[in-house]
C-alpha cells in the first residue's frame, strides 16, 4: 500500500481530519500514519506515531518507517516545539525518499514581492514594505494616517496590530489573549518604545490600512479554499465568508468570528456589483496558483483571504499554504467529503507519476 504522513507540531492537532482521512484511505491503496517531526528516531529513522485501527475505529500508538508521502500540517510559532520540528521538516523536505503533497510558501515579503510583480495581480495587491524601525513606521504613519502592521510570518492573524494618527494622539489596536486591546500614545517617544518592543521580538510588516467593514464595523474577508484534483489540475473547492466582531482589525475565526455563506452575503448586491466580483476572483484564483508555482516549490492547496472596500475594489489580504476548512463545511457542508476525498486522490496522482 501507498504510505501516506499526517503531520502535525503537537499529537492531538487536527484530529478530526487526521481520523476522517483515514476512514477513506485504505479504499484508495492508501495507509495513513499520524505523528510529530520530533516523533522520528535519528539514528534509526524510524517513527514512533499512531496507525489507525480500522476493527476498533481508533488510534494505535506504532512504530513505523517514515512514510514516504507526507501531507504537512505544522503551524509554526516562537515556542520551543516549532523551533525543534521545522529544522526536521526542512530536512525531511530535502530527503529523496519523501514527496509532500504541498512544500508551502514562504514568508509574507517573499510572497508580496513575487505576486506584485505579476501584471494581472498587482492591481489587487495593497501596498506593503518592511517595518524596519519605529522611526519609519511613524513616517508611513505620519503620511497615510492609517497603517496595519503584521508579521512577516504571522498566520491565524496573530500579531497583527493597527495604527491610527488622531490630532495629537495615536491609537494602537491590537489582540492580546483573544481580547482587544487599545492603547493611546501622547508622545513621539512613548509610542517608539512600544513599537521597538515589538518589532523586536518578530520581522514586521507595514501595509496599506484597507477599510474592510461592514456597515456594523464588523470585519469580513472572503475566503476562497483552491485545491488540486486527483489530475492535478487546480480547482476551487468552496468559498464563504468571515465576519469578526465589531471593531476588530480582522475576522479571525479562532476569536470569535462566524461564517456565512457567500450567496447569502452577496443577495443584496446589484447585478453590475456581482458581476465586477465575480470577474475580479475569477482573474485572481485563475492567475494565483501558477504565478506562486513559478517561483516557489509545488504546492497542493491554497486559502486566499480577499477584502473587498466600499468602493467595491477587491485586495488579496493572504495567501495561505496550509489553510483550514471551517469557512466552507459550515457554509457549504455537502462539501465535506470531497475536501477529504481530494487529499488522498491527489497523493494518488503523485504515486502515479
Amino acid at each position: 500500500m501507498i504510505s501516506l504522513g499526517f503531520v502535525t507540531l503537537y499529537p492531538t492537532q487536527e484530529l478530526k481530519l487526521a481520523t476522517e482521512l483515514a476512514k477513506r484511505a485504505p479504499e484508495l491503496g492508501i495507509r495513513l500514519y499520524r505523528f510529530t517531526p520530533t516523533s522520528i528516531k535519528p539514528a534509526s529513522e524510524m517513527v514512533r506515531g499512531e496507525k489507525y485501527n480500522h476493527t476498533t475505529n481508533t488510534w494505535e500508538q506504532s512504530m513505523f518507517e517514515i512514510p514516504m508521502y507526507l501531507y504537512d500540517r505544522c503551524f509554526y510559532s516562537n515556542d520551543e516545539v516549532s523551533k525543534k520540528s521545522q529544522p526536521i521538516m526542512n530536512w525531511l523536505k530535502l530527503r529523496p525518499a519523501n514527496v509532500f503533497l504541498g512544500y508551502g510558501l514562504p514568508n509574507k515579503w517573499e510572497i508580496y514581492n513575487t505576486l506584485r510583480q505579476d501584471k494581472e495581480l498587482s492591481p489587487y495587491i495593497p501596498f506593503t514594505e518592511q517595518a524596519l524601525s519605529s522611526s519609519a513606521i511613524l513616517r508611513t504613519l505620519t503620511k497615510n494616517q492609517q497603517i496595519i502592521l503584521k508579521p512577516e510570518k504571522g498566520s491565524m492573524g496573530k500579531g497583527i496590530i493597527g495604527l491610527f494618527l488622531q490630532h495629537n494622539k495615536v491609537e494602537v489596536v491590537y489582540k492580546d489573549d483573544n481580547l482587544l486591546k487599545r492603547n493611546q500614545f501622547t508622545t513621539r517617544g512613548d509610542l517608539k518604545k512600544w513599537i521597538d518592543s515589538v518589532i523586536t521580538s518578530q520581522p514586521y510588516l507595514s501595509q496599506t490600512y484597507l477599510p474592510l467593514h461592514d456597515e456594523e464595523n464588523r470585519p469580513f474577508d472572503i475566503r476562497i479554499l483552491l485545491q488540486k484534483d486527483g489530475k492535478g489540475n487546480w480547482i476551487e473547492q468552496g468559498r464563504g465568508i468571515r465576519l469578526g466582531l465589531p471593531d476588530h482589525l480582522i475576522s479571525n475565526l479562532g476569536g470569535g468570528g462566524e461564517t456565512h455563506s457567500f450567496e447569502s452575503w452577496t443577495e443584496n448586491m446589484s447585478f453590475h456589483q456581482k458581476q465586477l466580483l465575480s470577474d475580479n476572483i475569477h482573474t485572481i484564483i485563475n492567475r494565483l496558483p501558477d504565478v506562486l508555482e513559478e517561483q516557489f516549490d509545488p504546492l497542493f492547496e491554497i486559502g486566499v483571504d480577499l477584502g473587498l472596500t466600499n468602493d467595491g475594489a477587491i485586495w488579496i489580504l493572504d495567501t495561505n499554504s496550509k489553510p483550514g476548512r471551517k469557512v466552507i463545511i459550515e457554509t457549504s457542508p455537502e462539501k465535506e467529503d470531497a475536501l477529504h476525498s481530494t487529499i488522498l486522490q491527489y497523493c494518488l496522482h503523485l504515486h502515479s507519476n
